[in-house]
C-alpha cells in the first residue's frame, strides 16, 4: 500500500512539473512577442489581437518589378517585408506628409500658404505639412531634389529617422539636370518620385488621364476646324540652347527649309518661357509647336508637349524620348516625332504640306473625342502620392543602394549622349542661330 502511494505522489510530482513547463512556456512566448510587436508598431499603447476586417499584409502581391528578371533595374535597391503589427494591419484612412525641403520657384509657399493643409482634393485625408517639427508624425518625408545639399549634410537632414516612415526623392528632371553626389546619399531614399513609369510614384509631367479629365470639363465640339486662327506655321519657346544639346543641332538644320518663330532667352524676349499668361496667345496663332525635349530621355514628356502644345489645340513635333514611349503615353495620332523622318528638310516639307490641307490637319485633333476605355489613374504629383500611400502593401519596406544607376541607367543608358561638339551658348537671330552675345 505505501508503495502505491509512493507512485502516485511522484507521478502527481511530474504531471505538475509538466504543467509548470508548460505555462511558463507560453508566458515566454506570449510575452516576446508582445515585445516584439510593440517595438514594430513604435508606439506606448497595449497591442491588441487584429480583428477579422484588418487586412492581411501577408498577402500582399509580390510586385514583379522587384524581380531581377523581369526588371534589371532592381538590383540598384533593396525590398524586404515587415513583420505585421497592429499599425501596419489597421486599413489606413490618412495619411501625413512633411515636406522637409521647398518646392522650386516657392511652390511650397502657393501650395501650402498657412504651412499644412490638403494638397489633392480627392482625399482629404492626406495631410502635407512644412513644419519640421512635427517629423514624428509622418509617414513619409519629401525631399526635392534642387533644394537638397550637393553631398550629404546631416545637419540640413532630419535627425531621427522613424522606421515606419518613407523617405522620398523627388525629381521631375531629367539625368542632364544638375542634381547631388550620388554617392553621398547612398541608402538614405526609399522611394522615388519621377517623371519615369517605375519609379514608386508618378511625377510626370502630365497624362492621358488628366488630359481627357481638362477635356471633360472644356468640352469637345467634334465639328471644330482647328485651322481657323492660325495663320503661321510653327513656334517654339526656349530659354537654354547650345551646340552640344540634341535640339539645337536638329533645329539648327530644320529651320534652313522652313520658317520657325522662336521666343524666350534663345529668340524673341517678347514672353518669357514660363509666363503662363502670355503664351497661349502666342501659341493659338501657329499650326505647329516644336516641343523639342532638353535631352533625349526614356519616358521623358515634359510640359512642352502636355501645356504649351496639346493643352493650346497646337499639332506637338516632338524630339526626346523614343516614339514607343508616345505611343503608350500620349493620345494617339496628336503628335509628329521627328524620328518619322530621314532629315530635317522631309520633316519641313511634310509641316509644310500639313500645314496647307485642313482635313489631314484636323485629324491629328480626333483623339478629343475618342477617350481610351482604361487609362491608367494619374491625377498629379500630390494625388499619386497620397494614393500610394494608402494602398501600397503596409508591411513592404525599400531602400535605394545606388540610386545614381538606377536614375541614370548602366553606362547612362536612359538617355542619348549630346552631340560630341564644342560647348557654345546659341541665340536665335533672323532665322538661324548663332553665338550668343549675351551674358549670364
Amino acid at each position: 500500500m505505501r508503495s502505491s502511494r509512493n507512485h502516485l505522489f511522484a507521478l502527481s510530482l511530474v504531471c505538475l512539473g509538466t504543467l509548470l513547463v508548460v505555462y511558463v512556456t507560453d508566458k515566454v512566448v506570449k510575452n516576446r512577442n508582445t515585445r516584439d510587436v510593440n517595438t514594430d508598431c513604435d508606439c506606448s499603447k497595449n497591442n491588441v489581437p487584429p480583428n477579422p476586417e484588418m487586412t492581411n499584409p501577408a498577402a500582399c502581391d509580390r510586385d514583379p518589378r522587384d524581380d531581377s528578371h523581369v526588371n534589371p533595374l532592381s538590383k540598384f535597391y533593396s525590398v524586404w517585408y515587415d513583420q505585421p503589427t497592429e499599425k501596419t494591419l489597421t486599413k489606413r484612412d490618412h495619411a501625413n506628409i512633411l515636406i522637409w525641403t521647398d518646392l522650386w520657384d516657392d511652390q511650397l509657399k502657393k501650395k501650402l500658404p498657412t504651412g499644412t493643409g490638403t494638397m489633392c482634393p480627392t482625399m482629404p485625408g492626406c495631410i502635407f505639412s512644412k513644419y519640421h517639427d512635427k517629423i514624428h508624425e509622418a509617414d513619409a518625408v519629401l525631399f526635392e531634389v534642387s533644394n537638397l545639399q550637393k553631398d550629404y549634410n546631416p545637419s540640413v537632414m532630419p535627425t531621427v529617422r522613424f522606421p515606419h516612415q518613407h523617405w522620398i526623392w523627388f525629381h521631375t528632371e531629367c539625368p542632364n539636370f544638375p542634381s547631388i553626389n550620388f554617392e553621398t546619399y547612398r541608402s538614405v531614399f526609399n522611394w522615388t518620385i519621377t517623371y519615369r513609369s517605375d519609379s514608386d510614384s508618378s511625377g510626370a509631367w502630365g497624362s492621358l488621364y488628366r488630359t481627357y479629365q481638362r477635356l471633360k470639363v472644356e468640352g469637345v465640339d467634334p465639328k471644330k476646324d482647328y485651322t481657323v486662327g492660325k495663320k503661321k506655321l510653327a513656334v517654339w519657346f526656349i530659354s537654354k540652347c547650345n551646340t552640344q544639346a540634341n535640339r539645337v543641332a536638329y533645329a539648327t538644320e530644320l529651320v534652313k527649309h522652313m520658317h520657325v518663330d522662336v521666343f524666350g532667352r534663345c529668340g524673341k524676349s517678347v514672353c518669357a518661357k514660363w509666363n503662363v499668361t502670355c503664351m497661349p496667345g502666342i501659341i493659338r496663332q501657329y499650326k505647329f509647336y516644336l516641343a523639342f525635349e532638353n535631352m533625349k530621355c526614356k519616358e521623358y514628356l515634359t510640359e512642352k508637349f502636355w501645356r504649351n502644345a496639346l493643352a493650346n489645340d497646337v499639332i506637338p513635333v516632338v524630339l526626346g524620348a523614343n516614339r514607343s514611349d508616345y505611343e503608350r503615353l500620349a493620345p494617339p495620332h496628336s503628335y509628329i516625332h521627328v524620328d518619322d523622318f530621314k532629315s530635317p528638310k522631309e520633316l519641313a516639307d511634310h509641316l509644310k504640306m500639313l500645314g496647307q490641307d485642313k482635313e489631314q490637319y484636323n485629324a491629328y485633333f480626333k483623339w478629343k473625342t475618342q477617350p481610351p476605355k482604361n487609362m491608367p489613374l494619374e491625377e498629379g504629383v500630390w494625388c499619386n502620392l497620397c494614393r500610394e500611400i494608402f494602398e501600397r502593401c503596409p508591411t513592404k519596406r525599400k531602400l535605394y543602394t545606388d540610386l545614381r544607376l538606377w536614375f541614370e541607367g548602366e553606362h547612362l543608358s536612359m538617355c542619348d549622349p549630346l552631340e560630341n561638339v564644342k560647348h557654345q551658348k546659341l541665340q536665335f537671330v533672323d532665322d538661324h542661330f548663332q553665338v550668343a552675345t549675351y551674358t549670364d
